[in-house]
């Protein structure tokens, strides 16, 4: 929520809580004016009674101030212990108020025990939902129809309605309040779900896009290296210039990346492919059916993910890239005969005047790629995401010696002509 938003949002609570704290003193209010429109008669005749009933309706004021603060407190998320003194003190001044209202029944008690009542219930009013607050309104108009047989109708009927005026005036206020409230969790709410998402997406396409590119660095540092050793100084060069081009492209892609612009295609990533395998010494296979522009942006992550672990994860020497379309469905399959060795994964590469090179860095192939399928790891993870987000999904398997990664995405419907 925007900084106006939550500005307008406190201004309009500082108006419902200073709405509620005057019906709370609404009593003293009721009590003043009675007072000094008979004066003569009070100090006549009703000193005692006035000193009482203003004691009572102080009391009661103050009571309803501190209860309407906890209710609003409440409402607002911040709950605060409210003291059963405080309770007692504030039932019993509304108690002795109704009281004295009744025996002396003169014009400024019977208005000020009105407003006591409308206090009173609108101070409870923001810890209660609709249907509480409409049994309050019945409990209270239930209450005071037996009056009706002691007193002038006309002025019950008025009374009650002041009551209820009270009462529902102070609780759309809350209401509205509420809704604020929950307008602003819910903004907040989609603000740290939009946090999480971005984090993940960032966190996603830098594992997609530089887990390949620090393996081809890995792989053309190394096939230099050994070029190196074997004499072959100029095709080392060449080899180094392209891993000075994979560090320079890799610091666009970054600034990609964090604006959400990391894009690949189907051509480039197959291509890419073909030559990253090709300067590890693995034969590269690519075969099927044209794939539909539609889905071509999420297998070509596939593609980019499941030839990073060939050659992270596996001892092939052959890959293999089929795509087909049928049962409204497309299919992508990449595999690998990488799965049934257990041994150090030789880095290779395809020197001018030998055979596949060495690594020294050791690593252990097992079942190829399936060792990310089984750690649950986070690449496995992005591609699952990205083909679930068009309907899709991800399977590996084995076949003998071969290891197998399926995508299957559904064809995008076409518009009759």
């Amino acid at each position: 929520m925007g900084d106006r938003s939550t500005v307008s949002e406190r201004r309009y609570e500082t108006y419902v809580r200073w709405t509620v704290y005057i019906t709370a003193v609404a009593p003293i209010i009721s009590l003043a004016g009675g007072v000094l429109a008979t004066r003569g008669a009070v100090m006549a005749e009703g000193l005692p009674r006035l000193t009482v009933a203003s004691v009572l309706t102080t009391t009661l004021a103050a009571g309803s101030v501190l209860v309407s603060r906890w209710g609003l407190s409440v409402l607002a998320g911040r709950p605060s212990r409210l003291p059963a003194g405080v309770v007692v003190a504030w039932l019993l001044a509304l108690a002795g108020l109704v009281v004295v209202a009744l025996a002396v029944p003169t014009g400024e008690t019977r208005l000020t025990a009105v407003a006591a009542v409308g206090s009173v219930t609108a101070s409870l009013v923001p810890v209660l939902d609709v249907r509480r607050t409409l049994y309050l309104n019945a409990a209270i108009l239930a209450a005071a129809a037996p009056l009706a047989a002691f007193g002038d109708l006309r002025l019950l009927l008025r009374d009650a309605t002041l009551v209820s005026v009270y009462l529902w005036s102070c609780w759309f206020g809350t209401w509205t309040l509420r809704v604020l409230h929950e307008l602003r969790q819910a903004h907040e709410d989609r603000a740290a779900l939009t946090l999480a998402n971005e984090r993940l997406r960032i966190s996603r396409d830098v594992h997609d896009v530089f887990g390949r590119t620090l393996t081809a660095i890995a792989v053309k540092s190394e096939l230099a290296s050994e070029l190196v050793r074997r004499g072959n100084a100029a095709r080392a060069a060449a080899e180094l210039d392209d891993v000075r081009k994979l560090a320079q492209e890799a610091e666009t892609v970054v600034r990609r990346v964090v604006r959400g612009e990391a894009r690949v295609t189907w051509d480039g990533e197959v291509a890419g492919a073909r030559s990253l395998l090709g300067s590890a010494g693995i034969r590269c296979t690519v075969s099927g059916d044209p794939v539909p522009e539609d889905c071509a942006e999420g297998l070509a992550w596939v593609v980019r993910e499941g030839m990073t672990n060939v050659l992270r994860h596996s001892a092939a020497t052959r890959v293999t890239l089929a795509t087909a379309n049928r049962d409204g469905q497309v299919r992508l399959t990449i595999a690998n005969d990488g799965a049934g060795r257990v041994r150090p994964v030789p880095a290779r590469g395809t020197a001018p005047d030998g055979p596949g090179m060495t690594n020294s860095g050791g690593g252990i192939a097992t079942d190829g790629p399936g060792a990310v399928n089984r750690g649950g790891g986070t690449g496995l993870r992005a591609m699952s995401e990205r083909i679930r987000e068009l309907g899709g999904h991800i399977a590996t398997r084995r076949d003998g010696d071969w290891f197998l990664l399926d995508a299957t995405v559904p064809l995008p419907e076409r518009d009759p002509a």
